[in-house]
Parts: C-alpha cells; structure tokens; sequence
C-alpha cells in the first residue's frame, strides 16, 4: 500500500504513515510503562529507553522504511486506508444507514394518522375541545401516540416493512458478512437488542418474508439472464408454488402485538416528550362554538409532514418498488399512510388507491412510486430517474462535492514545473 501511494503522490503519505505507527508505538510503550510502574517491576533502563522510531526527514524512504522497523503489510493498511474503505469506497452503505435508520420518519407520520385520521374528511379535520380536554391543542404524543392505531402502525413499518427492504439493499450492495445497515437498525440500541432478542431483525423478517431471496433471483435474472431450461423450470416452479409465502403476511413479526402496545404506552407516558402539542391550525368560525369544540386540522407546512412524507417514507417506497416488491401487499401499511397524509396535502407522491390496484389484465401495478404526479418532490429514487438496483449503485457512487477526479489531476500535473515547461 506505501509503495502503491509513493508512486502516485510521492513521499507526503509515507511520512503520514510514519507518523502515525510512530503515534501507536509511542502509546504502546507508554502503556508498558505505565503497566510496569503500576507492578512496581519497571526499570529506569527499560523504562527511559524510546521506542523505535521511523524518521519524517528521511532522503530514501525505502531504506528507512526496511532498516528501522521490519514491514508490516497489516499494520500499513489499517493506518493508510481502513477497511470500511475498502468495502465501501464511495460511502453508499453509510449514506444509506443514516437515510434508512432514521426513526422520526415513521414516528411523526403514524401519530399524525392516528391522531387526525379518525374522521372521513379530505383534509385531516377533527373537533376538539380544550376544556374538557385540558389542553388548547392535542398533545402529539400524549394523545396521538395514546391512540393504538399509531402503535400497530409504526410496529407494522418500522418492525416489519422497512427491514424487508433494509434486508433486501444490504444484501444486494454490501459485501459478505459487512452489514452496517443492519448494524444499527432501530435506531437506539436497547430496542435493537430487544428486537434481535425476539428474532424480529432486518435478516429475521428478510429470510421469513422470502423477499430478500426475491430480491436476488430479480437482480440476477437483470445482469445475467436465465441459463437453460433447468433453470427456467425451477423459476416457473418457485413462482407457481412459493408464490404465496413469499411478501408481507400477518405473523411475520414475533410478538407484534405486545410490541404496538408497548410502543403506544412508551411514547404517550413520555416525560419528556408528553408536553409537545401537535401542529395544527384552528379554524376560526369554531371559536365561539356554544359547547366549546373547536375545529383544527394538521399544519401540512410543518416538517412532520415536508420532512417525514417525501423525504422519509416516500425513499423506502421508492426502494421497495426498485427491489420488485409489490407494494400493495408488501408496504401496504406504509403506503396506507402516505396516501392518507398526500391527500390532505393535496399532493400524489404515490398513485392514489382508488386509481385501480390493478391492470386490466389483473397483474398488480408496478410504478406506484414511479407514476406518481408529484415524486419528483420526493426523494424517491424514481425522482432521480433510478428504476433498478444497477442505477441506484451507480448514483451512489457519485461524488457528493461533484470533483472530477480527472479534470483535476489533470490541472496539478499542468501546474507542476516539470510538465509546464514541456
């Protein structure tokens, strides 16, 4: 790796690596000395000699390096370039684990639906009465999360149909044995242990679902195609037969109904979060109601909705239909709300479910995301023109400061002095 770095930038990253195996060298026998004192067995010989050291000022790199300390070809790459790099060059599987980890996202819109939902009306409009109630406003999470609906439905999706595709992505992009999505699923680790306790992980609902196996055939079916009439045979088989245990199906989720309960009491007994009011907005006409009930309805200029909609549960819908899955039946609950909260928007992030679950011929539809009037406000990957996995690899990779690595190398070497005199 140093011989590899000396040839393309010169000797300023063998110093850099100098420095730093003279850093843990230093800490090391620090750390000796430290030991010994504490033992009552250290010498001042021992203890007053310095460790080996690889000199910063050297003429020939090469021979300092081979004559000071003997070659360490692990030692130089953990200090040069880690191994996370090496996996992942270009960041993608870390972007995506803050993107797909974010709790907020499915939070905020499940209360939402719960706490302004339970009317039929287009715009999210309820009655609520601040005497009787004891507060002007609802409480967001005291009384919307008090609700069971919100429970079951932050269960259902963060429990169930965000790790399908967390599953299904980590599979496809990461290499072997590298999960960092999955590492940090949940977000908060007493949770994560309680899930993975309960066989409730990303791989858990991703092997029982049968999704991220689906997954697989798809992408390889894209890249490589089918491979003789054995292999068609056995594709034919799987979908005639497996075809109904694999997606989302009640059960999936070991103790689901234990865990809504749970998620609806821990959130509206919170402490710390039970004094937040909901955004809404009151209708003024209703003020002066003689038995006191006023009209509200959600404040959809609020990040609740801006934030959590477009750029939070409309990414894993966009994902789910770039992976293959159905939607209707896979993240049925996901797009249960989203469709509720877009149409008191007045917005079409996915197509609408009275537009027609179905083709004419019966076949599910495919585009949910992808046809939708207005993704291109979302995150979707289908707003940036990503409709398979091929795609969203590459437009991960992308450079996030936009640098042209050749445009830019190509100005240092014409500014060097050598090659500005040729």
């Amino acid at each position: 790796v140093l011989q590899n770095q000396r040839n393309a930038l010169g000797y300023g990253s063998v110093e850099t690596a100098n420095s730093a195996r003279n850093a843990m060298m230093l800490a090391a026998q620090t750390h000796k000395q430290l030991k010994e004192a504490k033992e009552g067995s250290s010498s001042g010989a021992v203890a007053s000699m310095p460790p080996a050291m690889l000199s910063t000022a050297v003429t020939n790199p090469q021979s300092q390096l081979s004559n000071s300390i003997p070659a360490s070809p692990a030692l130089d790459l953990l200090l040069t370039k880690s191994l996370s790099d090496h996996a992942d060059p270009a960041a993608t599987l870390g972007f995506l684990t803050c993107t797909l980890n974010s709790t907020n996202q499915i939070l905020h819109p499940c209360i939402l639906v719960a706490l302004f939902g339970a009317e039929s009306n287009d715009d999210g409009t309820i009655t609520w009465n601040p005497k009787k109630r004891g507060t002007p406003l609802p409480r967001f999470y005291a009384d919307g999360a008090a609700n069971p609906l919100a429970g079951e439905l932050i269960t259902s999706i963060a429990g169930a149909e965000m790790y399908f595709v967390i599953d299904a992505l980590e599979r496809l992009l990461s290499p072997r044995g590298y999960d960092p999505i999955t590492a940090l699923h949940g977000g908060e680790p007493v949770g994560r242990m309680f899930m993975n306790w309960l066989g409730n992980s990303p791989h858990d609902l991703g092997a029982r679902s049968g999704l991220a196996d689906m997954a697989m055939r798809k992408e390889w079916k894209s890249l490589f195609g089918k491979e003789g009439k054995n292999e068609a045979n056995a594709d034919a088989s799987v979908n005639e037969n497996e075809e109904e245990g694999i997606g989302n199906r009640p059960g999936l989720i070991h103790r689901e109904a234990m865990l809504a309960k749970f998620m609806s009491y821990g959130l509206s007994h919170n402490s710390r979060l039970n004094a937040v009011l909901s955004p809404c907005i009151i209708d003024e006409s209703s003020k002066n109601s003689p038995d006191g009930n006023i009209r509200i309805k959600p404040n959809v200029t609020t990040r609740f909705f801006t934030d959590d909609t477009q750029h939070g549960l409309c990414i894993y819908l966009g994902l789910a239909e770039l992976l293959g899955f159905d939607l209707e039946r896979d993240m049925k609950d996901t797009l249960y709300v989203v469709r509720k909260l877009q149409r008191w928007m007045g917005k079409e992030f996915v197509l609408p479910e009275e537009s027609g679950a179905s083709t004419a011929n019966g076949a599910r539809r495919r585009s949910i995301v992808g046809s939708a009037k207005d993704v291109s406000e979302t995150s979707a990957p289908q707003a940036f023109g990503i409709h398979s996995v091929q795609e969203l690899r590459q437009f991960l990779r992308l450079d996030v400061f936009g640098e042209m690595h050749q445009s830019s190398t190509e100005g240092r070497l014409g500014r060097s002095g050598l090659v500005s005199r040729l």
